[in-house]
């Protein structure tokens, strides 16, 4: 039976991309790196790139979609996208296969079953997935969204490994050097979720077989690592929690 390993290959405002590697085969949740940096590091963290079977796409924005283009065609893999998402970031023009998936969609992809929800950004159709091998190991990500959707929360409920945004400190944000348009957008339902939203969130979906929560997007003008890391290791505490709990670097891949 198959488990699931988990490898942010970096997770900020500069690129996203996480690796889900379960029996051998590799899905990619988003390119938001060159298709060079991303295969640069895949290697640095033992993953063939050759072992992609896909790339899914949760949303158009640049930070997600940067090496999509050139990754799938060099790959030759199917890309999996929304399709409010495969309009807006125009991947009928810059892919050959791309396959539309929706909320609550049944998917299969690299032996694993894949699900998707709708989650609270400022972007055409954005989705966050849910992978599940078959050793009932499982993989939860809710990130770029304002907010935890109903649907999210029905979706990541008994996940073993949950990734879940901390993009700001909101005391940051208020006091920081950003105009105000782009710390309203930050600081609303359609943004981002602050570490405290994230804590709320974690402890909403927090669970016995819980075992790994990772913090993603942190922001590197508004948020610290240590900010993050306190905000998630205190919603368990006060839940008498174990679940190991650490966040994710933009410059560097971690395996889970």
């Amino acid at each position: 039976m198959a488990d699931i390993r988990v490898t942010v290959l970096g997770s900020g405002s500069a690129g996203n991309s996480i690796a889900v590697t379960s029996g051998g085969q590799t899905v990619l949740l988003d390119c938001g790196f060159s298709a060079r940096e991303t295969v640069r590091r895949l290697d640095s963290c033992g993953i063939a790139a050759s072992g992609v079977a896909a790339i899914l796409v949760s949303h158009e924005h640049s930070d997600h979609v940067r090496g999509v283009r050139v990754l799938a065609k060099r790959l030759e893999v199917p890309v999996y996208a929304s399709k409010g998402t495969r309009r807006a970031a125009s991947l009928d023009v810059l892919v050959d296969d791309v396959r539309e998936i929706g909320p609550g969609d049944p998917v299969s992809l690299g032996g694993m079953a894949i699900t998707a929800f709708s989650t609270s950004h400022d972007a055409a159709d954005p989705l966050g997935f849910r992978f599940d091998a078959t050793d009932g190991s499982s993989l939860g990500v809710l990130t770029d969204t304002g907010e935890l959707t109903p649907e999210a929360h029905a979706v990541l409920t008994g996940c073993s490994t949950l990734g879940i945004e901390c993009n700001h400190d909101v005391g940051m944000v208020e006091a920081g050097p950003y105009p105000w348009f782009l710390k309203r957008r930050i600081l609303s339902a359609r943004g981002h979720l602050s570490n405290g939203a994230a804590a709320d969130a974690l402890a909403s979906l927090t669970h016995d077989t819980l075992r790994r929560v990772v913090g993603l997007h942190l922001s590197r003008t508004n948020n610290t690592a240590a900010l993050a890391l306190g905000a998630l290791s205190g919603a368990l505490d006060r839940l008498d929690h174990a679940a190991n709990v650490g966040t994710a670097a933009q410059e560097t891949a971690c395996t889970l």
